[in-house]
């Protein structure tokens, strides 16, 4: 559904060829009020005028940027959903109802085809959309392989239903995904219920997660142990930037995916093999879109899932290579690409987009905001589109950064800032 909106965003008006701004209005609504369903609704002054021509930067637009007056709404943010709001917390040990089995994809016609079985759980929601469009594609599209796979967020298995049905399902399981598990508690249920069918799954996949939960790697050979071995080259390059910079795992790793190709062209080719498996699918996960979890599960299977190895059963066209964002950068939904340069990103933005937008560049205000690189990876985008529009149709520029890490300093202080002033490139920001 998003993509259907995305789609939409990038509607070009026949007569001009330019983007149609009005379209990608309507698309945002149409996104939300879908992502929506089932949680909370609400409206807004940009809703509600969503047909209207866009606001054009004012004298009292301008002035926004000298006022230490907060800008008022025009019309304030009305909850519409009646049971949310008299229901209270929701099921599922969350604040909002959710339900793993929302998640679970089976494949409607397995006709004679291989089928494994896939179960995740993931800290946040992000990849769930991306995972399951991903399985509805393998089954969609492979002649001899399906897949079942079914998610579950990690505070969802604070509810006992959810956790007996999450154990029921690991034990069918052939192929475990975990990522960002670091609740105490629920990362021992999560070990609680997998270790002991650890041996008998065609692959364990842990990504940044506490040690007890990491220790459950198991990709053909490797193990996390393997990474630690002396002798290793991986191990060796980690130690090296965790001496050098103080790195924590997450961006020792997001630094070793960079320099990743020249790493494992000096691993040994057998012993090396389930490494570069590991690898590479953590760099399929880093890329979140559903095309690279459609690779990153049919590499898997491929590889590992008893049953398919060795059958040549997976279409390999459909096992591309990695696409990657860079591990920093601007991004703007209607942009021609991620932007590594400030000026290179603010030339577009005031030539093409601005006055598409009726936005004057010299007089508008600039909003900065910080995002998360998952939900861009992962298509999950349409919160930070539709603040972004809101924002442009009150008259302000905006400039959107990301950062794969955590540390956001970085990124900050080279797209906040002019290449070599201390005048800041943004009036306020947004985190």
């Amino acid at each position: 559904k998003t993509s259907c909106a995305l789609r939409t965003l990038t509607t070009r008006e026949p007569e001009t060829g330019q983007l149609s701004y009005k379209m990608a209005r309507r698309a945002v609504c149409l996104a939300a009020a879908l992502l929506a369903t089932g949680a909370s609704a609400f409206t807004s002054s940009w809703t509600a005028r969503s047909l209207a021509p866009a606001v054009r930067s004012t004298p009292k637009v301008a002035a926004m940027r000298r006022s230490p007056l907060r800008p008022q709404t025009t019309t304030s943010m009305v909850a519409t959903d009646e049971a949310l709001l008299s229901t209270g917390p929701g099921g599922g040990g969350l604040f909002t109802a959710s339900n793993p089995e929302d998640r679970r994809v089976l494949p409607e016609a397995p006709n004679g085809r291989a089928q494994f079985k896939v179960v995740y759980v993931v800290l946040e929601s992000q990849y769930q959309s991306s995972m399951t469009a991903a399985a509805k594609r393998i089954n969609a599209g492979q002649e001899s392989v399906c897949v079942e796979v079914v998610g579950y967020l990690l505070e969802e298995l604070r509810d006992p239903a959810n956790y007996e049905r999450f154990k029921a399902d690991v034990k069918d399981a052939n192929i475990f995904i975990g990522s960002l598990i670091f609740v105490q508690e629920l990362a021992e249920k999560v070990v609680e219920a997998v270790e002991p069918l650890r041996d008998q799954m065609d692959a364990v996949v842990i990504f940044p997660s506490m040690p007890e939960v990491m220790r459950m790697n198991k990709v053909g050979s490797f193990t996390m142990a393997n990474l630690g071995q002396s002798k290793s080259i991986v191990a060796d390059f980690m130690k090296q930037k965790k001496a050098q910079d103080g790195s924590s795992f997450e961006e020792g790793m997001l630094k070793l995916l960079r320099t990743l190709p020249k790493v494992l062209k000096y691993l040994p080719g057998d012993k090396a093999k389930d490494a570069k498996s590991f690898m590479m699918t953590f760099q399929y996960w880093l890329g979140g879109s559903p095309e690279n979890l459609e690779s990153m599960l049919l590499n898997l299977a491929d590889t590992y899932v008893t049953g398919v190895v060795g059958k040549d059963l997976v279409a390999e066209a459909d096992v591309v290579e990695p696409i990657l964002l860079p591990d920093k950068g601007i991004w703007h939904p209607l942009a021609p690409q991620v932007f590594e340069d400030v000026t290179e990103y603010l030339a577009w933005y005031n030539a093409e987009h601005a006055p598409a937008l009726g936005i004057d560049p010299a007089t508008a205000p600039t909003v900065g905001l910080i995002l998360q690189k998952s939900h861009i990876n992962t298509k999950d985008e349409c919160h930070y589109v539709s603040l972004i529009a809101e924002l442009e149709a009150r008259g302000s520029r905006v400039i959107c950064i990301y950062s794969g890490g955590l540390d956001f300093s970085g990124p900050v202080d080279e797209f906040f800032y002019a290449a070599g002033s201390v005048s800041a490139e943004v009036d306020s920001v947004i985190n």
